[in-house]
């Protein structure tokens, strides 16, 4: 890889911003494999414009992915609010079989939505012909929030980056206008394009978070966000008063905001007599939204197969495979979760936990160990998006 200098010198030579490290930008996208190796630094980015359009990349560490560091190009589509889609060079050693587009593309790539038809709008002939034209030393392309991005492996040298933004650019041109008419958000409109649905008002744009540093308390991650700490944090627990809250300790709770909406969490230490046990609750609250109570947890799959589940399907074969869902009223829930909602949960980024509940104005999720301070802020990002979409699903 080329070392500092070199990158700096290829941004100023261009007229764009050089970041000897980002991290604000840590955690600002989710696709392109940046979900694998838990918490991954931005070392080195640079931002600016490219034929028109804002542009920025940075290169994330290994974290604990064994597949290393991760180089990541980005040109942004402003105005537009990209569906989930992502197609990936195929590895069938790696990988089962992808949404099937066209026959010859399918043997070169592999593609994954949440919404077909959007993925088959987006990857129409002009786009299939140029991605099969290219130089595949990249590993994944992908579509999040209003930018497409590539993500690449290895060694990376400045020059790549110039081709990498060339091809960004070009799929921005052979993008039909009616797909992008149909994924630019309208205030006050309902959406009618058949997938419009699926960019749901989740997290925008939100402030830098303050690093966590070795050693830093919880009192004092709060602190530096201006939220509100408590070491014992059972008048949080007993406001929230909803959702499976058991008997035990309450530890290390906070109150702040996380973008437009308030959030909460604590740990909650279990009594010595089932064997000392601490695991972490983390809560997004979205005034004057309507939830009926909604309890998901990981399906266990030789107990579903043994005993059978006798919980609610969606009718999603993904997500039904993975989730239990448990509810009073079956057909509330399976309208709760309409496809805006359950496609967070079937995404490779969605992050790790034992259950989920929603209910009320407050979706929250149960984490079986103590989470580390620099890890909250994903699970709150997930909960931010699945309470936007289930706002958005609702009308509300």
């Amino acid at each position: 890889m080329a070392n500092a200098d070199a990158w700096e010198h290829w941004a100023r030579m261009r007229g764009m911003r050089f970041f000897p490290a980002w991290e604000a930008m840590t955690g600002a996208f989710r696709g392109g494999g940046l979900h694998l190796g838990g918490r991954r630094a931005v070392t080195m980015g640079w931002s600016g414009s490219y034929a028109g359009l804002p542009c920025l990349g940075f290169r994330a560490t290994a974290g604990s992915d064994p597949a290393g560091h991760l180089h990541v190009v980005a040109l942004r589509v402003p105005g537009v609010r990209f569906p989930w889609l992502s197609v990936e060079v195929a590895d069938f050693t790696q990988h089962g079989p992808g949404m099937p587009i066209e026959q010859d593309f399918d043997l070169a790539w592999r593609v994954s939505s949440a919404h077909p038809r959007f993925a088959r709008d987006m990857l129409n002939e002009a786009m299939r012909n140029l991605l099969n034209s290219s130089a595949a030393d990249f590993s994944e392309i992908w579509f999040e929030h209003d930018a497409i991005l590539l993500s690449a492996r290895g060694d990376v040298a400045p020059e790549h980056v110039d081709r990498y933004l060339d091809l960004l650019r070009r799929m921005v041109d052979v993008i039909d206008s009616r797909v992008l008419d149909a994924i630019r958000p309208r205030p006050y409109q309902r959406a009618l394009a058949p997938y419009q649905s699926a960019p749901a008002p989740a997290l925008r744009a939100l402030s830098p978070r303050p690093v966590v540093r070795a050693g830093q308390t919880w009192q004092e991650w709060a602190g530096l966000r201006g939220w509100l700490y408590y070491p014992n944090a059972r008048e949080i627990v007993e406001r929230f008063n909803q959702g499976p809250v058991p008997e035990g300790r309450f530890a290390h709770g906070f109150v702040g905001r996380f973008g437009e909406l308030p959030c909460f969490g604590w740990q909650w230490i279990s009594g010595p007599e089932s064997g000392t046990k601490i695991r972490q609750v983390l809560c997004v609250r979205r005034p004057g939204l309507q939830m009926h109570p909604v309890r998901l947890t990981v399906d266990d799959a030789l107990l579903s197969e043994l005993v059978g589940s006798g919980d609610i399907e969606v009718g999603d074969p993904t997500f039904d495979a993975r989730w239990r869902v448990t509810s009073s009223d079956a057909e509330a829930a399976r309208r709760q979760l309409g496809p805006a909602v359950w496609r967070f949960f079937t995404a490779p980024t969605t992050p790790t936990f034992s259950q989920l509940w929603l209910e009320r104005e407050v979706a929250a999720v149960v984490i079986d160990t103590a989470v580390g301070r620099e890890y909250v802020d994903g699970y709150l990002r997930f909960l931010h998006d699945v309470v936007g979409a289930v706002a958005h699903n609702s009308g509300q």
